[in-house]
């Protein structure tokens, strides 16, 4: 464990496990709480920290973790356009998983702006991940590929949520012409692209939209 890793274990003790990685010419941070086969992945926006600004990844790790009894894996996103970070992930989680001698897992995603493109673009390639909550991906940048990634995902269940004054709500309807009936959004009206408002809460967004059945 580097200086830096160690700093964040004591900083943050309800991480059971921190590390870091080298993914090609970057370095993906990762804190653990263990907990169930059912694991909550965390991936915040573009150049986003670990535990997230004021802690909230962090806090709503914990949250779910102490309620649900989820393993949580909160990540930092450090930009990297031409590589995909959730390959990195899914060894982190894989490698996880036979740690602790999982026959089974499933994987519950919540993807924030960027981590939320990343989510709808690879997600499909994993067979454990089950269902995705992407708040506030950018549709105007990114949504030939956001549409290609969640045409292809066989999971249970997709969940965009936007702001209505994110700069993204002038496209949602295009989420209306992809082919894939489970995919659903939902719009917060009052909210921008960082829900600043403070109206509806991650661990609300969680356990509304991507825990409820």
């Amino acid at each position: 464990m580097n200086n830096i890793d160690q700093e964040m274990k004591n900083n943050y003790p309800k991480f059971d496990i921190v590390f870091s990685r080298h993914f090609y010419d970057r370095i993906i941070h990762y804190g653990i709480i263990k907990g169930s086969n059912k694991i909550l992945f965390i991936k915040p926006g573009l150049d986003g920290s670990l535990v997230g600004y004021k802690d909230k990844y962090y806090n709503l790790a914990t949250y779910i973790n102490e309620k649900y009894g989820f393993t949580c894996i909160c990540s930092n996103n450090p930009y990297d356009k031409e590589h995909n970070p959730l390959d990195d992930a899914t060894e982190v989680i894989n490698d996880y998983a036979n740690e602790m001698k999982y026959d089974t897992y499933e994987v519950y995603y919540l993807g924030n702006s960027n981590g939320g493109v990343l989510g709808a673009r690879y997600a499909y390639k994993y067979e454990n991940f089950k269902r995705l909550l992407l708040i506030n991906p950018p549709l105007f940048i990114s949504y030939y590929k956001i549409k290609e990634g969640i045409e292809k995902f066989n999971g249970e269940k997709i969940v965009f949520i936007y702001g209505s004054l994110d700069p993204s709500i002038k496209f949602v309807e295009l989420l209306d012409f992809i082919k894939n009936d489970k995919v659903s959004y939902q719009v917060l009206e009052g909210e921008d692209h960082n829900l600043s408002s403070g109206t509806y809460s991650l661990e609300y967004l969680i356990e509304t939209y991507l825990l409820k059945d």
